[in-house]
C-alpha cells in the first residue's frame, strides 16, 4: 500500500493546539521554523502536482478529450496558487472544516478566511488579496478575472451537460488544437510578454504555463526536490507527443 499523501503543514499545526482544540494562539519561534520548512516541502509537492496536471491536459488535447483537459488545467493553476503561497510563507490549513490561512512566523496565529468555502475558493480569493499586483492578475480574460474565467470553463465542463462535448474541440482549445500543442506550448513557454497568457484562444493553457514559470523562478523554491530520476522519466514521458520529447518544457523543469 502507498504511503498516504499529506499537507505536512496542515499536519504539524494540528499537533499544536491544546485539549483537543485548534492552535489559537501566535506560532514560537521554534513552531514558526518548523512549519516554514514543512511549508517548504508542501510547495515542491503542490508543484509536482501541477506538473502532472499539465502533462496530462497535454496528453489529453493530443487524443481530443477536451473535458479532461479542461478540468486538468484547472486543477494545475489551484496547484500552482498554493505552491505560490507556500513559497511566500503562506499555509492554507483547517479547524475542522473552516478554513484559516496562517503566516509561518513567529508570533503568527491561523486567521480566518470569513465568508469563504471550500478550499477553491480560499486559496483564489487569499492570493487575489495578498498579490494583487501579481503579472497573473494583470489583465482579464474576456471580462472576467483570470482565474474566475478558469473556475468558469472548468464548471462549464464538470457540470454544464450531462454529455462530454468530446471530440468537439470547445472555443477555448480551438487555436491550440490547430496549431498543434508541441508548437503553442513551445510559444508559452518562450514569452515574456503575456502575449498569450490573457487571450481567451490560449489562455486556458497559456495562464497555468505562466503560473509554473513564476513558481519555478521563486527564489524560495527547492526545484531539485521536484526532479529526482523517477519524476524525470515520468516527466519525459507524459511532456511527449508522437514526435518525441517537448524539450523547451523539460528544459523549463531542468528535466
Amino acid at each position: 500500500m502507498s504511503a498516504k499523501i499529506i499537507h505536512h503543514t496542515q499536519a504539524f499545526i494540528d499537533t499544536l493546539g491544546t485539549g483537543g482544540a485548534f492552535l489559537d494562539r501566535g506560532l514560537t519561534n521554534a513552531e514558526a521554523t518548523q512549519a516554514q520548512l514543512l511549508l517548504q516541502v508542501d510547495a515542491v509537492n503542490y508543484l509536482y502536482s501541477a506538473c502532472v496536471s499539465i502533462g496530462d491536459s497535454i496528453q489529453a488535447i493530443d487524443r481530443t478529450l477536451f473535458t479532461w483537459a479542461t478540468v486538468k488545467l484547472y486543477y494545475s493553476n489551484f496547484y500552482l496558487l498554493r505552491c505560490l503561497l507556500a513559497l511566500s510563507g503562506f499555509a492554507l490549513v483547517y479547524d475542522g472544516s473552516k478554513p484559516r490561512m496562517i503566516t509561518c512566523k513567529a508570533g503568527e496565529g491561523p486567521v480566518p478566511l470569513n465568508g469563504v468555502k471550500g478550499t477553491h475558493k480560499a486559496v483564489v480569493s487569499f492570493f487575489t488579496r495578498s498579490f494583487p499586483n501579481s503579472p497573473l492578475l494583470s489583465q482579464s480574460i474576456g471580462g472576467d478575472q483570470p482565474f474566475e474565467w478558469l473556475m468558469r470553463h472548468r464548471e462549464e465542463a464538470n457540470y454544464g451537460s450531462a454529455r462530454f462535448s468530446d471530440p468537439q474541440c470547445p472555443a477555448h482549445f480551438s487555436m491550440i488544437a490547430s496549431n498543434g500543442v508541441r508548437r503553442t506550448l513551445t510559444s508559452y513557454v518562450e514569452d515574456t510578454t503575456y502575449l498569450y497568457t490573457f487571450d481567451p484562444d490560449h489562455a486556458m493553457l497559456a495562464l497555468p504555463i505562466e503560473a509554473l514559470k513564476i513558481a519555478i523562478a521563486h527564489p524560495n523554491l527547492n526545484l531539485s526536490a521536484n526532479t529526482g530520476l523517477d519524476t524525470q522519466r515520468f516527466f519525459k514521458d507524459i511532456f511527449a507527443d508522437k514526435a518525441g520529447s517537448m524539450p523547451t518544457m523539460l528544459h523549463l523543469l531542468k528535466v
